[in-house]
């Protein structure tokens, strides 16, 4: 399968030696933009210096500092994705709260503890053309999710998974691109956490069954 970050390079490296430079120009880009002052502080030739690979060998794979900027900015949103795959693969079977509450966790954990990282990655999305890209991924995710919940059975009987999937998804990430860009508290992120689990629970659980003998008021 190809990797996200294939359709910006100006050439797909075909063996496991080329793919491993590729992904050490790409990890070097990341310690760069990590240590920088911002996205303009680094240069292609830092980064093929950091990746302890030639100039010209960096220029076989990227066509230009925006292409290797966008293959970065793809490379980390794939490996979000898998991330968040493999936590729903993890939890799936798990009570609904419990499994709710490592998602959300896992995103605060990725985007709202250190912010510098998901700022530069919007910031290259928003200035490269990427954002469809990080959509699509989020959408990738929102049907995993969908397949998720078609498999519990202690939903709502009524419920579409797909679309209650999809909306959980953008829902969840909306709050987490305002925590990424808040720089100060208007509710503390402890209570966003919380309504955010309750409010998915809530959303998705099936009524609890009435006690023998109750009535309705």
């Amino acid at each position: 399968m190809e990797a996200l970050y294939d359709v910006f390079l100006r050439k797909k490296p075909r063996q496991s030696r080329s793919r491993s430079v590729v992904e050490a120009i790409l990890g070097a880009t990341g310690e760069r933009l990590e240590n920088a002052d911002g996205v303009d502080g680094v240069t292609v030739q830092q980064v093929a210096e950091r990746a302890g690979v030639g100039i010209g060998s960096l220029y076989d794979y990227f066509r230009d500092r925006d292409g290797l900027l966008a293959g970065f900015a793809a490379k980390v949103t794939e490996d979000n994705l898998r991330d968040f795959e493999e936590i729903l693969a993890a939890t799936h079977t798990l009570p609904l709260r419990e499994s709710v509450e490592r998602i959300v966790d896992h995103a605060f954990a990725t985007y709202v503890a250190n912010t510098k990282l998901p700022r530069i990655i919007m910031r290259i999305a928003f200035t490269l053309g990427f954002v469809p890209t990080v959509v699509e991924s989020q959408t990738s995710f929102a049907q995993a999710l969908g397949r998720a919940l078609a498999e519990r059975k202690d939903l709502k009987p009524s419920l579409d998974h797909q679309a209650a999937a999809f909306v959980l998804t953008h829902a969840i990430m909306g709050v987490v691109l305002t925590l990424i860009w808040q720089e100060e508290e208007t509710v503390p992120r402890a209570d966003v956490r919380q309504e955010l689990v309750d409010l998915t629970c809530t959303y998705l659980l099936a009524p609890a069954p009435s006690s023998p003998g109750s009535s309705a008021s």
